[in-house]
């Protein structure tokens, strides 16, 4: 076993001495090509997501659960999930799936500093909610609001998320099809979860 063993090393020492991939010469890195201007659609996208990502911010969720035994409440993680910046009053709206059931959240604007947040209102039939942080104005990024009314089929669609809580990301899309969705988009208080009666 030890012979074979012994065999192996010289054979695989011998193999890589007479390897052309062995060559001292052939590790000296190669210079990188000089990248050209990045086309104009590209700088578009890169523009877009440099303006409106300061406005995204990172979700976190925590549940109380009552242990049987000691009768101790224990903080569980419950989940993550994007939101932005909707106004300067300290409104964040996210999806309602993320805080659904959720005793506490709290939400990591782009500057990295955390704030807990209350639910102030939802459409659980829309999947959105509506969280309330107290932060100073000056950490404030509010999202630029736009209009749906002259939206054609076709057009390119950039969501801007932080599920994960470290980075941002960005992905693409286009419209597919318009009037999917009718009716009003009405907040109203809620009372589905412990977080709402924070």
């Amino acid at each position: 076993m030890v012979l074979m063993l012994m065999l192996g090393f010289v054979a695989g020492a011998a193999w890589q001495l007479s390897s052309p991939y062995s060559d001292p010469h052939e590790s000296t890195p190669r210079p990188p090509v000089p990248r050209t201007d990045l086309p104009v659609p590209e700088r578009a996208t890169i523009s877009l997501f440099e303006q409106a990502s300061p406005s995204v911010a990172f979700i976190t969720t925590t549940g109380l659960r009552r242990d049987r035994f000691s009768l101790q409440l224990t903080e569980i993680p419950q989940g993550t999930g994007s939101g932005f910046l909707w106004d300067s009053l300290e409104n964040v709206v996210t999806n309602f799936h993320v805080i659904q059931n959720a005793d506490r959240a709290q939400v990591t604007l782009a500057d990295q500093t955390t704030w807990p947040a209350r639910l102030v209102g939802a459409a659980p039939e829309k999947d959105l909610a509506v969280l309330q942080i107290d932060a100073p104005k000056t950490v404030l990024r509010p999202v630029p609001l736009g209009t749906s009314d002259d939206l054609r089929v076709g057009q390119s669609v950039y969501a801007i998320g932080n599920p994960f809580g470290p980075d941002q990301t960005l992905t693409t899309g286009v419209i597919s099809t318009l009037g999917c969705v009718r009716g009003c988009w009405l907040l109203h208080s809620c009372r589905c979860g412990g977080l709402g009666r924070a």
